[in-house]
Parts: structure tokens; sequence; C-alpha cells
């Protein structure tokens, strides 16, 4: 027997209402693709600022510390512009040497075409014009004298021999001075020119070197560096606070990921230290930072928890911004409120710059016009997490700073401690544009030496040194076993040259 007419009402209702979800369904895959395909579209072709212009939900705090139940009209924004550097060519430094070039005229234009008397010089015109000599290699000849006593060769005594000892050499039988060793070390390490290029440049300049032989003096002075290397983590781990970052690089021999985390000084220590690891687990920042009693300030990788335990931790709103920028696409209005708290958090920041103000002032400063914005921030985090569908980018962003809500806020109680944590990623920055031309790290052979290197030039970089003048003038040093480390620590060497 067929279904009745009321049977199949029934059933096409039922059919309609499972083809209504799963049109639902799809829509919503639908937006979310649609949501990353425009973030792909824009990382890849459109502008890749964070900022967003425009006024604060907030700007009566700045002026007001009390927030009001009824908020009057947002004013329009002050706009800080920032003083602009000069443009057109800058002048040459006066450091740099200068080689004077005389400009000659021919015999018959020396001489007067009226009265054919010598013209004499008068005045001097000069112009500057930068120019350039190829990098040379020269072969440096240490020679010996052996000095000795005539006087007791005379008097049939035993002849007194006398001469200087030849100084320690950083690889030694290897041929290769310190100078030419650091030159190898920041093309690797500060301008990202992997070896095999090297060889290509030194052939040019007359050293035909392997690349096996490069590898085993790079080997070599990382060896010899490590002990000032492990002095600048154990300088590092007596800050009051930490910024890390990681950053992954491609492993050889077996291919997989690596990662090189980097750990940066307070102004107390001011070293840049990296730690290359063969993967991503807790156990790496656990070892690295094991009994630092420190605070530190990153992102919310849950890596670093056993280190601070959550108590010790000072989250980024750099991430949280990061996180609502890339929802404009999907939820722009919600997104731009959100957007407008963390502007008003970032106008105050600017604000006690501009004052130049430290100590206990910026703690103030913080808790009477920050506090009042991140609080407000707060129960609208709390409001939104309760309707938005968590997978979606608002969603996302909601939820990261709902979970980091607690490590947000400590920066409002102390001087020292930053908004954000944007220094750690300049610092790592350099790193992602040597990936591309170095690509690899051969094995895990090379992790120990590749942290030693990148520190020691990252510090010389924080210090405003010359890599290859430091490099040269450690490496020619600490050849010698010193028993003062601490005086070749970049912060030290640049007291000394300055």
């Amino acid at each position: 027997m067929g279904m009745s007419l009321q049977q199949e009402v029934v059933l096409l209702r039922e059919q309609v209402a499972q083809l209504l979800a799963i049109n639902t369904q799809l829509r919503q895959q639908i937006d979310r693709q649609q949501v990353q395909i425009d973030r792909l579209v824009k990382i890849a072709f459109g502008h890749k600022s964070e900022r967003v212009e425009g006024p604060t939900l907030f700007d009566d705090l700045l002026d007001d510390p009390i927030p009001n139940d009824t908020q009057p009209e947002p004013p329009e924004p002050i706009v800080l512009v920032p003083k602009r550097k000069g443009h057109g060519r800058q002048k040459n430094s006066a450091d740099l040497p200068r080689r004077r070039v005389e400009l000659v005229l021919s015999e018959a234009e020396k001489v007067c075409p009226c009265c054919a008397t010598p013209r004499v010089p008068i005045v001097e015109t000069s112009r500057e014009r930068l120019d350039f000599t190829p990098s040379s290699i020269f072969v440096r000849v240490l020679v010996q004298p052996t000095l000795v006593c005539r006087a007791c060769e005379q008097a049939g005594l035993d002849p007194q021999f006398a001469k200087p000892e030849f100084p320690a050499e950083p690889v030694p039988k290897s041929g290769v001075a310190a100078g030419l060793l650091a030159q190898v070390l920041v093309s690797k390490s500060v301008d990202h020119l992997p070896l095999n290029r090297q060889v290509s440049i030194f052939a040019r300049a007359g050293w035909p070197v392997s690349r096996t032989r490069l590898c085993d003096l790079v080997m070599k002075c990382g060896e010899l560096l490590d002990p000032l290397y492990r002095l600048m983590v154990d300088r590092v781990k007596q800050s009051f606070v930490i910024h890390a970052d990681d950053s992954p690089v491609t492993l050889l021999r077996p291919n997989r990921t690596a990662y090189a985390w980097l750990y940066l000084g307070d102004a107390s220590q001011p070293y840049t230290v990296f730690d290359l690891t063969a993967g991503r687990g807790e156990e790496y920042p656990s070892r690295f930072l094991a009994r630092y009693q420190g605070f530190v300030h990153s992102d919310g990788y849950a890596g670093y928890n056993a280190v601070h335990g959550h108590e010790r931790h000072l989250g980024c709103w750099a991430h949280v911004r990061r996180k609502f920028v890339e929802s404009q696409t999907s939820d722009p209005a919600k997104a731009s409120e959100a957007l407008a708290f963390t502007r008003t958090l970032y106008a105050v920041e600017r604000q006690i710059t501009i004052e130049q103000l430290v100590g206990e002032a910026v703690v103030s400063q913080r808790r009477s016009r920050a506090g009042p914005v991140q609080n407000s921030f707060g129960e609208w985090i709390n409001k939104e997490h309760l309707t938005v569908m968590p997978k979606s980018p608002l969603g996302q962003a909601v939820g990261y700073a709902r979970n980091q809500w607690a490590s947000l806020g400590r920066y409002l109680v102390d001087a020292r401690f930053t908004i954000h944590n944007n220094v750690a990623e300049r610092a790592v920055r350099p790193l992602a544009v040597g990936r591309k031309n170095w690509l690899f790290i051969g094995g895990d052979a090379g992790l120990p030496t590749a942290s030693v290197l990148l520190s020691l030039c990252a510090s010389a970089k924080r210090h405003g040194l010359n890599p290859w003048a430091y490099l040269t003038e450690v490496l020619t040093q600490i050849s010698a076993k010193p028993t003062d480390l601490a005086s070749l620590l970049p912060d030290a060497w640049a007291k000394q040259n300055r």
C-alpha cells in the first residue's frame, strides 16, 4: 500500500528540514573558506600592517579615569604626527676613509694663452663620491726573530737564545686567521649567506676553499665561542623579564622541522640568545630556563607553561589585536569594536612614551587610564563569548583573549613590563630572511653551533657593534684562553671600545 497524503507531507517536511540544515552547514563552511581566502589574498597581495585608524570607544578615559554610565559622543581623536625624517641624500659619514684624487690639467692648459705665463693654483673645489673596492684576502706573514747573546757566545758560555711566542690561533693548524673566520661567521649569521655562496665569493677573491672546509671552520669556531655563549645564557636567566619567541627551521638527515627559540634579556642583562632544538615540546624551554624565577613575556603557546606556571606569564596585546584584525573580513562591526579597545590601550602607552614617564608614574597612568578600558573590554569579551561561533575568526579571537586575560593585565602593575612582545618578534624576524637563503640546517650537530653564532651576532647588533670587528677581537682573545670571559661580552666590549 502506498503512503497516505499525510505521511507524504510529513516525509517531505523532514526532507526539507534536512536540506535546510545541510544548506546552513554548507553556507557556514563557505563563509569560513571565504574568510580564509580573503586572508590569504591579503597576505599575498595586500598591506600587512595591523594598524587600524579611527576613534576609540573610550577617549574620555584618557582624561577622566572614572568611567561614566552614560558615555558622550566620542570626540575627534588627537592624531600625534611624528616628526618626519629628512628626505634627500644623506651626507657621507665622517668615519669613512678619504682617498684624495687630484685632477690635473695638461701641460698646454697650464700655460696662460694670453701671455704664455704658467698659471698658479688659487683655490680648490672638491666633490665627494662614494666608491667601493671589492673585499680582498691577504696573507699575514708572522715573522719570529730569534735573538742570541753574543757576549756569552764569545766567552764560551752556553748560548742564550730568546724569541717571541707565536700568538694562539682560533683554529690551530688551519692557516686561517681571526679576521677571515669572523668574515665567514658574519656572512652566514648576519648576512645569511649560505656557505656554498661564500665559496664562490672567496674564489673570486683568490681563496679556492671548499664548502666542507668552511663547515669545519664554522663548527670549530662554535666550539671555541661556546663558553662565552654559556655565560650569556646564565646572564639572561638573571633578568627580571625575559621576552621569548620561536621560529621554525628545516632540519635535514632526516628531514623534519626544528625550532629556534629566542630569549631576550632585559635592560640589566642586555643579551639576545638563541636555543635551536629538534622539536617544539615544553621540555625545551623548561630545560633552557631551568631554575629561572622571573617573568616570561610571550604569546599564548602552552610550551612555556611549565616555566612560568601561569603566574609569571605576561601576555601580548599585539597578538590579541592581530586576531581581531584577521576577523574583520568576517565580522567587521564586532572586530571594529574590539579594535577600538586595543587602540585606546596603545594610545595610553604612546602618551607615556611622549611624556617620558618612568617608575611609579608609569604604573599610575596605566592603572588610571588603561585599567578602566581593560575592564570594559573584559566585559565585552565575556558577553561576546556567549553568542559568537567558537570556530569563526571572531570566535577564535574572543577565545584567545579570554584564555590569556589574566596574563594580559599584568603589564599594568610594573613599569618594567611592556604591553606587547613585539621586541622578541622583531629580534627573531631576521631568521625568516635567513631561511630563504640557507634553506636548512644540515643535521642535529649543527644546532648548537647555530645557537652560539646567532646569539653572539644578534647581541653584537643589539649594542650597535660592527659584528665583524667584535668577532675578530673575540676570536683573537678567546683563543688565548682568558681568565675573564665577562670582558668579552658585547656590552662590556662596547664600553671598552667607545
